[in-house]
């Protein structure tokens, strides 16, 4: 785990602790059980990545996704690293439907911004690597739909 994953890790559970969390909801789709929005401004949504999608990207984004992003997003993406549970709101599922609709320009001001339990990546990732990871992101499978079971 990196020292700034630890870190932050290590100051959700502070925070956790100091608002009683006692319980592990499941990961949030874009939009936060609690109904709040985190809409990236127009502007921000039109912007086009500059790196294009590619091998050398994806591999870029992954290392730095590794570094700063699995601690809470977990290893695929899903919501479920091992600070998420102390966290609220929980981070984004990345293979969700919500994320897979948002624009790159979108999901570059959220990274850079960041809001509640998600820090501003502004000053610890370069733009560069925003944008690689994002890349990244793009590659991560969707969760398969759950098939209805016929046998009684």
């Amino acid at each position: 785990m990196s020292q700034s994953c630890s870190a932050r890790w290590t100051c959700a559970i502070f925070a956790a602790g100091l608002i009683g969390l006692s319980i592990c909801s499941p990961p949030m789709e874009a939009e936060n059980a609690r109904g709040d929005s985190w809409r990236a401004p127009g502007r921000a949504s039109r912007m086009n990545n500059p790196i294009p999608l590619g091998p050398a990207s994806v591999a870029a984004g992954r290392i730095v996704y590794s570094q700063q992003c699995l601690c809470c997003h977990g290893e695929h993406g899903r919501g479920d690293g091992s600070a998420a549970c102390d966290l609220d709101p929980r981070p984004a599922d990345l293979c969700g439907l919500g994320i897979g609709a948002e624009s790159d320009g979108a999901l570059f001001w959220k990274i850079t911004t960041g809001k509640a339990s998600m820090p501003s990546f502004e000053t610890e990732i370069s733009e560069r690597d925003r944008w690689n990871v994002i890349n990244y992101l793009r590659t991560l499978k969707p969760r398969p739909a759950t098939v209805a079971s016929t046998q009684e």
